[in-house]
């Protein structure tokens, strides 16, 4: 009885947390969810209360950790079993991300146990490592907690997860949970002092469903990018729509095709995107991404590249890393520096050049995920290395008729264009879809400082001539 009174008030806590400030979340989602979680916190409650009984020599026998499942999640569509499912998260990952939960929706679990009544800041039993908050006097469990959660007195079995669990576990390598050091006097390599923390965009993702993003940083060099315009405003060739349709076909069905064919096809899909700056790359990738509901992260290459032997593939690895198993898109804008076109071994440096290129291949074709670099010079790119890219993709600079149609489509509502502007007129003057972009953006500056939604030629006029003036080129 006691069991379910605790498991009841753990559901209504997490109903409470789902519910705040939670306009327009599913219900049968939120409920699902809270039922998942307590039931994993009930398996994290019976093993601590086992290993507690060990520490005070009064259990039966040891725990054997496989005697103690994890509750069965298949059929749940909830955040946390599908977070489970996507990272193919074995026990005694489960109880690492269930412990590192706990903190943030159900601290007494560990506290209640845990706190030494005579000395409320006090751990009862050091063996199970971790400290207490001094704010809210909540148990916050470290790496040393987990390790003999799973292991009790078991050494060997102690050693084993460790090494597991801080180096080859997903949770830590994707970041998911970090290991963060506890300011003490004992050395840092202590598991003790390795406290379990969930990433936030993850404690936020696993109550309420949020797709988690991850913080852009040296750690991941990546910036999510986005667009409010639309199909209509990408004006390029028919061809062009045609492959931009294949590649959203790859997308929509490419997993069924690859159980199909019980995996004998590559799941990677890569794509080169070239052509003059301007000319609607970015464009036509975040509207990829707009159309198949999926986040577009672009590469700072700047962070990636490196003058240090070595360390390119090491940022590149990194990446790759934390892209595996997310339904992102890849995108390296202005790829020339790291995609410049190979040479011949002519010193040290050209054999690391090329060492770097052969491992960016080898991961973009392991990467099961949609990766697209962008380029300005096709001939910057071999051969050889366009052979491995599933589609390639010319973006030219627009001919007449196509900046007729740009001038029309890229003027954002409620501007207009005065009534005597001719469209022929402007569409003379060679300008791509970025340079036409930033035109209308000062002229509808001009109108909107002067009280005005009608654009005028003097608007135009002066924004085209400083768009010529960037390139070093004259307006006809």
């Amino acid at each position: 009885m006691e069991h379910l009174a605790a498991k009841e008030k753990q559901q209504e806590k997490l109903h409470l947390i789902l519910e705040k400030g939670q306009q327009a979340i599913d219900k049968s989602l939120v409920t699902d969810n809270a039922v998942i979680i307590s039931e994993e916190i009930a398996w994290l409650s019976l093993i601590l209360e086992r290993r507690i009984k060990e520490l005070e020599k009064s259990a039966p026998a040891p725990l054997h950790f496989p005697e103690l499942p994890p509750p069965d999640l298949s059929g749940s569509t909830s955040p946390y079993a599908e977070l489970v499912s996507n990272y193919e998260l074995n026990p005694s990952e489960r109880l690492l991300l269930i412990s590192s939960l706990v903190p943030h929706i159900s601290p007494e679990t560990f506290t209640s146990r845990i706190r030494d009544e005579e000395k409320e800041l006090k751990i009862k039993y050091p063996k199970l490592g971790g400290y207490f908050d001094t704010t809210f006097t909540n148990f916050v469990p470290t790496l040393q907690t987990v390790v003999f959660l799973l292991s009790g007195n078991d050494m060997s079995a102690m050693l084993y997860n460790h090494l597991f669990l801080a180096g080859k576990s997903t949770l830590i390598t994707e970041q998911i949970v970090t290991l963060g050091v506890v300011s003490t006097s004992e050395d840092d390599t202590n598991m003790r002092n390795h406290a379990i923390k969930l990433a936030p965009e993850y404690v936020e993702y696993l109550i309420s469903g949020k797709k988690p993003r991850p913080d852009f940083g040296r750690a991941f060099p990546a910036t999510l990018i986005t667009t409010g315009l639309d199909w209509e405003q990408l004006v390029v060739k028919p061809s062009i729509f045609a492959e931009l349709e294949r590649i959203m076909l790859w997308e929509k069905n490419g997993k069924g095709l690859l159980d199909k064919t019980n995996h004998k096809l590559n799941s990677s899909f890569t794509c080169l995107f070239y052509g003059p700056s301007g000319s609607g790359k970015t464009l036509a990738v975040q509207l990829l991404g707009k159309a198949l509901g999926v986040d577009v992260f672009r590469i700072d290459l700047s962070m990636v590249v490196s003058k240090y032997i070595g360390e390119t593939e090491k940022n590149l690895a990194y990446l790759f890393d934390r892209a595996k198993g997310k339904n992102w898109i890849l995108f390296f804008d202005e790829a020339d520096a790291l995609f410049g076109k190979r040479t011949d071994i002519n010193d040290s440096k050209d054999k690391w050049a090329n060492l770097e290129m052969s491992y960016l291949l080898q991961r973009m074709e392991e990467h099961n995920g949609l990766t697209i670099l962008a380029s300005n010079l096709k001939n910057n790119i071999d051969t050889a290395m366009t052979r491995r890219f599933q589609s390639v993709i010319y973006f030219n600079r627009p001919v007449k008729e196509e900046r007729l149609e740009l001038w029309k489509r890229l003027l954002p509502s409620p501007y207009t264009y005065h009534p005597k502007l001719n469209y022929n007129e402007l569409a003379k003057y060679e300008l791509t879809g970025g340079n036409i972009i930033n035109v209308i953006k000062a002229a509808c500056l001009a109108a909107y400082a002067r009280n005005s939604e009608e654009i005028d030629s003097a608007d135009l006029a002066d924004a085209i001539k400083r768009e010529f003036n960037k390139e070093n080129r004259f307006p006809n």
